[in-house]
């Protein structure tokens, strides 16, 4: 299979297609009966705005279905192929390490030598996990640096941010790398009422609040249209705070350096324990350089399940990026690791329609990914049993609906304009449905797009109030699947 893909992705030029998502849809197919029909035309929505299909997974039997090959904009849903991919690929075992090495000689607890921290993009790697390694260090000896400290993220591609078009001070829009640390945020906390205003940046963990003197804080003299605005290029973590904040209050912002940020994070929790870095620089692992500490993350498959039930995004990104790795050995792009995946999946499953499958990334944080809800189920179907030593089923959020016999687990997925569900039902008589809905408002969401604005982040109410129709007619309609 990997050879397959290999061979597969050498062919497309391991590059997206721009073409994907402006595919045409096959025309729709509808199996929707006249309740339906009446309930998708009550709530507000033309036909085309919605799209579903449910199949029993006993017998295959097509449960119910509208558009069900029409594409759609999945939102978070697009977490379900990139994680049910990654199972199979790396295996619900597959542990990410965080290394320590040394090189040069120690005498009298100086090295006299570079010290480098390898990321293997850990999407759970936290302050804590950190801690545990520096006070390895200092186990081994070592009280003092007399050379180099280097943060090494070259097993993976580093972007300071996930998607472009989405706000820039957002904390679900993070930049991604092999060293991450605390989900890639920090904590802001800032007070004006004071003669000198102040603001501080922390990196946060369950247990430990590290200050961040090297995050850029001020004060904007006149409103920069956001509460926090990045000055100067995103991967430098400054930010300018808008006059017009609370005379005290907190928030989170999203880390644009993460490889250096983890780096200033270990060097802090080294220094508490009397250990004395350089200032951290950028650098590889030393040919021939001892390990000296090393973290293990948990197991893939519970690092899955949370980011399945908790939708985090760079979580979601840094798996499948080590995914497509696994797959071509190459450092890939966002858009080029989706595409890498997108391929894994025709290859495993070359019977299905993939027309106008496309991702841009793992997170489904893009306007541009497109997927159709027959596309979805099938993904489902494949991964109902045990995929890489996981199941699927068991790693989605339960859910239940109040007066309804039957259960759920499904993945969410929400941007403006956009509402997915998909997952498995479990009915009222014992069968087991794979399903996935879809919602889009196609001209909204263009109409956003296009007067994007990334210092905004706020939601746009028009949207929230379709949101709301949305998960109305949603719940309809699964506890309607649910009962049969």
């Amino acid at each position: 299979m990997k050879n397959l893909v290999a061979a597969f992705l050498l062919s497309l030029a391991v590059a997206a297609h721009p073409a994907a998502s402006q595919a045409q849809s096959p025309a729709p197919q509808a199996n929707t009966t006249a309740t339906d029909a009446r309930l998708i035309t009550d709530a507000g929505f033309a036909e085309e705005d919605v799209g579903y299909l449910v199949v029993d997974l006993g017998n295959k039997r097509v449960v119910a279905s509208h558009n069900p090959d029409r594409t759609f904009l999945p939102a978070s849903v697009a977490k379900i192929p990139a994680i049910a991919a990654s199972l199979a690929i790396l295996g619900g075992d597959h542990r990410f390490l965080t290394t320590l090495h040394a090189d040069g000689e120690l005498r009298d607890g100086v090295l006299s030598g570079s010290l480098t921290l390898h990321g293997g993009g850990d999407p759970f790697l936290s302050s804590e996990d950190l801690q545990t390694m520096a006070r390895a260090l200092a186990a081994s000896g070592v009280k003092r640096v007399d050379g180099s400290f280097l943060y090494d993220a070259s097993a993976l591609v580093e972007v300071p941010r996930i998607n472009d078009l989405q706000p820039e001070a957002a904390g679900y829009n993070t930049g991604v790398g092999a060293l991450s640390v605390n989900f890639n945020r920090v904590r802001l906390n800032w007070t004006k009422d004071r003669p000198d205003p102040s603001a501080a940046a922390a990196a946060i963990s369950e247990n430990l609040v590290l200050p961040l003197p090297g995050i850029g804080l001020a004060f904007a003299e006149q409103d920069p249209a956001g509460p926090f605005v990045r000055a100067g290029t995103p991967s430098e973590d400054r930010w300018l705070l808008s006059p017009t904040l609370a005379a005290k209050g907190e928030d989170w912002l999203p880390v644009g350096n993460p490889s250096l940020i983890t780096a200033e994070v270990f060097r802090a929790l080294a220094a508490a324990d009397g250990v004395v870095l350089p200032e951290p620089a950028p650098g590889v692992v030393p040919v021939g350089a001892r390990e000296v500490a090393r973290h293990e993350s948990l197991p893939l498959s519970e690092i899955a399940s949370g980011v399945l039930r908790y939708s985090n995004n760079l979580s979601a990104e840094l798996i499948g990026l080590a995914a497509s790795h696994a797959l071509t050995r190459r450092v890939l792009s966002l858009e080029d690791s989706g595409t890498a995946l997108s391929a894994w999946w025709q290859l495993r499953l070359p019977a299905e329609d993939w027309t106008g499958f496309t991702v841009e990334n793992h997170s489904g944080l893009s306007s541009k990914s497109r997927a159709t809800p027959r596309q979805i189920v099938a993904m489902l179907e494949e991964a109902a049993g045990l995929l890489g030593g996981a199941d699927l089923h068991a790693l989605l959020k339960p859910i239940s609906w109040k007066g309804v016999k039957g259960s759920a687990r499904v993945k969410t997925g929400t941007m403006s304009y956009a509402r997915g569900l998909a997952g498995y039902i479990d009915t009222a008589t014992g069968r087991r449905l794979a399903f996935a809905i879809f919602f889009n408002d196609a001209e909204g969401r263009a109409a956003l797009d296009a007067s994007f604005d990334p210092r905004v982040v706020a939601i746009d109410p028009k949207s929230r109030t379709w949101r709301d129709r949305a998960l109305k007619l949603e719940q309809t309609l699964t506890t309607e699947w649910a009962e049969q």
